[in-house]
């Protein structure tokens, strides 16, 4: 089996690169090796920062999530690992994040990107796509939500060659 390159577009130019490198200390390995154990898996961040605060949890795939709030309207940044099983077999991890992020009064959020095609060295293109959406409570200490990202890897005559698609990742975070 081909060795296929993730793009950079998957990974969205969405991340700090401050925040990415804290989401590799907190999970413990580097985020391109299998999922991490059980016996290590963090607790949730507690932190506040700035005028905003940080909310920290766990997705169903068990890596780290956090979510920075600029304000009750506005996440700041949200950071999490996930894991893309690939239809060929195997899988990718990777970081992923978004910024920036309108909250409804109501407390929920939705955001989307893609597919955004990204041509290869090789001829090849990687088309990514992905999702980010949730609610808070009422006093926004807690939120919930789900994660998904994919990726569908074409040849050069535009022929599916292979698909991760992390399907909806469950994620909650509270402060």
């Amino acid at each position: 089996m081909q060795t296929q390159r993730f793009p950079a577009g998957l990974r969205r130019a969405r991340l700090a690169g401050a925040v990415a490198l804290a989401m590799a200390a907190l999970i413990g390995a580097p985020l391109a090796t299998a999922a991490p154990r059980h016996d290590a898996t963090p607790s949730p961040v507690i932190l506040q920062l700035g005028g905003g605060s940080v909310l920290g949890g766990l997705t169903s795939q068990e890596f780290p999530v956090m979510i920075e709030m600029r304000s009750p309207r506005r996440i700041a940044e949200a950071v999490t690992a996930i894991r893309l099983p690939c239809e060929t077999g195997g899988f990718y991890t990777i970081a992923d994040g978004w910024s920036d992020v309108r909250v409804s009064k109501r407390g929920r959020f939705a955001v989307e990107f893609g597919p955004e095609p990204e041509q290869q060295d090789d001829g090849t293109t990687v088309e990514s796509e992905g999702t980010f959406s949730g609610r808070f409570n009422k006093s926004r200490t807690r939120a919930s939500g789900t994660w998904s990202l994919k990726g569908t890897f074409r040849d050069a005559a535009g022929t599916v060659t292979d698909t991760c698609d992390s399907g909806p990742v469950d994620w909650t975070a509270k402060d």
